[in-house]
C-alpha cells in the first residue's frame, strides 16, 4: 500500500512538473490567436473570438522568411562541422594510441567551462580583424568552437564502450582506418549522434549573445536577434502579435526536439550491442 501510494505520489509530482514546462508554450500559443484588447481581457483563457490574422500582419512587419534563411545556415553548417569533425576527434582520442591523447583531452575539456561573456571582447576583436563580422563563417566558426566539447566529450564515452575487435575484424577483411570508422563504428554510435544533433540544433538555434554581438547587418542577422528587434519595433502594445513570432520561432525547435526525443532517450542506454 505505501509502494502504490508513493508510486502514486512521484507521478502526480512528474505531471505538475510537465504541466509547468508546457505552460509556457501553451501561454504563446492562446496569445498568438487573440486580439490586443482580448490579451488584457482574457489573458490566460482560451480566445472567444480566433483572430488569425496576427500571424499574417507579423509574416509582413516581421521579416521571418530572412531570418529564417539565416538561422538555418548558421545551425546546418555548425551542425555539420560539429558532428564531423567531434566524432572524428572523439575516435582519435578514444580509439587510437597516441603520445598526447590524454593532453587532448583534458584541453577539449577545458572548453566546457568557459563561458561566451569571457571571451565576447576578443573574439569581437578577431572577427574584425578577419574581416568575417557580418558574414555567415563569422559565426558558425564561433559556434562551431563553443560546441566542440560537449560532442566530443559524450561520443568519446561512447567509442570507449567499444570492443577493440570491431577494429580488429575490419582490418582482416581489408579496411583502412577510414572505412572501418564510416562503415562500422558510426553506424553502432547512431543514437549518440541524433542525441548530438538534436541538442547542436537547439543550442544553435537558440543561441542570442555571439549573434548579437557578431552580426549587426540585419540581412544576417538570425531568428532570435531578429525576434529581439521586433519586440523593440512594436513595443509591448500588441500581444497577439509577439505570441505569434515567438511561436513562428519556436516551432523548428519543438518539431526537431520532438522527432529526437526518443533517440535521446535510447542514447542513455544504448551500448556496443549490434542488433
Amino acid at each position: 500500500m505505501r509502494r502504490k501510494i508513493y508510486r502514486r505520489t512521484i507521478q502526480l509530482f512528474l505531471i505538475a512538473t510537465g504541466l509547468t514546462f508546457i505552460f509556457p508554450l501553451y501561454w504563446m500559443l492562446n496569445l498568438s490567436f487573440k486580439s490586443k484588447e482580448e490579451v488584457y481581457d482574457n489573458a490566460f483563457g482560451l480566445p472567444r473570438n480566433w483572430f488569425f490574422e496576427n500571424y499574417e500582419n507579423t509574416l509582413k512587419s516581421y521579416h521571418f522568411f530572412v531570418y529564417f534563411k539565416n538561422s538555418l545556415i548558421y545551425t546546418a553548417g555548425t551542425l555539420l562541422l560539429v558532428i564531423l569533425c567531434g566524432s572524428m576527434l572523439a575516435y582519435c582520442l578514444a580509439r587510437m594510441n597516441w603520445r598526447f591523447a590524454g593532453a587532448a583531452l583534458s584541453y577539449i575539456s577545458l572548453g566546457l567551462v568557459i563561458p561566451v561573456q569571457v571571451v565576447m571582447i576578443p573574439l569581437f576583436m578577431m572577427t574584425m580583424s578577419l574581416k568575417l563580422q557580418n558574414t555567415y563563417p563569422g559565426l558558425i566558426i564561433p559556434m562551431f568552437s563553443f560546441g566542440l566539447s560537449a560532442c566530443v566529450l559524450m561520443l568519446y564515452a561512447f567509442f570507449r564502450s567499444l570492443p577493440r575487435e570491431l577494429e580488429e575484424a575490419a582490418c582482416i577483411d581489408g579496411c583502412n582506418v577510414y572505412q572501418s570508422y564510416f562503415r562500422i563504428i558510426l553506424p553502432i554510435v547512431k543514437p549518440a549522434l541524433a542525441t548530438q544533433c538534436v541538442l547542436v540544433f537547439m543550442n544553435v538555434w537558440n543561441e542570442f549573445p555571439l549573434s548579437y554581438i557578431l552580426v549587426t547587418k540585419e540581412s544576417y542577422r538570425p531568428l532570435t536577434v531578429g525576434l529581439a528587434n521586433f519586440f523593440l519595433q512594436i513595443g509591448v502594445t500588441d500581444w497577439g502579435l509577439i505570441g505569434a513570432a515567438m511561436i513562428m520561432t519556436s516551432l523548428p525547435t519543438i518539431i526537431v526536439y520532438l522527432l529526437g526525443s526518443e533517440k535521446i532517450e535510447h542514447a542513455l542506454t544504448a551500448g556496443a550491442i549490434l542488433k
